[in-house]
Order: C-alpha cells, then structure tokens, then sequence
C-alpha cells in the first residue's frame, strides 16, 4: 500500500506541474466565484453550493473531467516519456492504480474548487445553514465527487485503448452525449447510464427511498470497476 501512496503522491505532484490541472483548478474557482456574484440576481436561490454543482455537472464538469482523465496516461505513452516511470522497480499495476488515484484526487480538487468559493459566498449572503442541510450538502459534494473520479477514470480508459488523448476526449463526449439522449428520451433508462449522478443520491437524499439509490450505486460501482480493470488491461498492453 505504501508505494501505491508514493506514486500517487508523485503522479499528484506532478499533475500540478503540468498547465492543465492548473487551468482547471483556476476556472472551477472562477466559475464558484460568478455564482456568487450573480446568484441572486439571476435568480439562484435556495441552497447555493448545491445549485452550482448541479447545474455545473449537466456540461461543465464532465467536460473537465474527460479533459482531464483523457490525458491522464495516453499522453505519456505517445510523447515516451513514461519509459522513465516503467524503471521504477513496481509493477506496472501499481503504476496504474497510483495514477488513477493521483487523476480521482485531482478530479476531486476540482469539485471542491467548485464548493469552497460558493459555500464561503453562501454563508456570507445567507448566513449558516441548518446542521441538517450542512449534511445535505456535504452528501451532495461527496457525490459530485464520486461521479465525477468515474469520469475521469472512464476517459482514461477510452484515452489508452484509442491511443490517443484527443481522440479519447472525442469519443468519450460522444459517447456521453448519446447516453444522455437516450436518457432523455428514455427516463426509466437513466439509472443505467452516467448522465446524471442525483440519479442515485436524491432519492435517498430527498425522498428517503433507499432501494433506487443502492440499484443506481451498484451500476456506478460496476462502472467503475469496468473502466480500472478496461484501463489496467489496456496499460499492460501497451508498448514504449
């Protein structure tokens, strides 16, 4: 376990390195801020934090995600600078498992980028919130972050086994769009898909029905282990 910690905190490092994760980071923080300033008046009352992550997470979010876990591994492998990292005397699944972590924490950082500003610009406005809508929205920012490192960890995979981050992005959006149009027209399917992560969250959240939210939780955790064990596959195969 202690040197998938090491690697993960290395693949985190050098993320912040890189320009991306830094522009992702700053707009996130950007965007938390606007809702601030403009909320009320564009009429965004209620539950400030909530409402942004909510409406950021139909377009904006998911396309940062994909951005980011698109060019998660891909990149390393096309430009060979992952020859360095396959020195490392680990197996090349705990490689794997550090960078996929190191990609879920930053696609965490990125909702809470989101969070904090608006959270801090709510209590401001309206004051502190009742200790049981506190709990609401800590579950509401736990959930966008789960959804959220699925993301990232479905783009990685599309990204390796395509070759290409670009190309990876591509079809990852595509495929996203077709799901939500689906969904769209198909409501009873959208449990099945990756569209909407308050499918599994507010009904437990708002409705108390626990039986939708775990069937929705166990397709999302079996998404989650199709994209890992997809993208390790797709790793090992790869050649420098």
């Amino acid at each position: 376990m202690a040197p998938i910690l090491y690697l993960t905190g290395e693949e985190l490092r050098k993320l912040f390195r890189g320009g991306k994760l830094k522009v992702l980071l700053t707009l996130s923080f950007l965007i938390g801020v606007i809702f601030v300033l403009i909320g009320e008046r564009v009429g965004l009352s209620g539950n400030l934090p909530v409402t942004a992550l909510q409406l950021l997470l139909a377009v904006v979010l998911p396309l940062f995600m994909a951005s980011l876990g698109s060019d998660l591994m891909a990149g390393e492998f096309k430009d060979s600078t992952i020859k360095n990292t396959l020195k490392l005397p680990v197996s090349r699944e705990a490689l794997f498992i550090g960078k996929t972590l190191a990609g879920w924490t930053a696609g965490a950082l990125i909702v809470l980028s989101v969070f904090v500003p608006t959270f801090i610009g709510n209590i401001m406005l309206k004051g502190m919130s009742a200790l049981s809508l506190f709990g609401v929205t800590m579950a509401e920012v736990g959930g966008a972050i789960l959804f959220c490192g699925l993301l990232v960890v479905l783009a990685n995979s599309v990204s390796l086994w395509t070759g290409s981050g670009g190309v990876g992005m591509v079809v990852g959006m595509v495929l996203w769009m077709t799901m939500g149009v689906v969904g769209f027209f198909q409501p009873q399917l959208n449990r099945f898909f990756l569209t909407d992560f308050a499918d599994w969250l507010h009904p437990l959240l708002y409705r108390g029905d626990f039986g939708a939210s775990v069937t929705a939780l166990l397709f999302m955790t079996a998404y989650y282990i199709m994209g890992i064990i997809t993208g390790l596959l797709a790793f090992q195969k790869k050649e420098v």
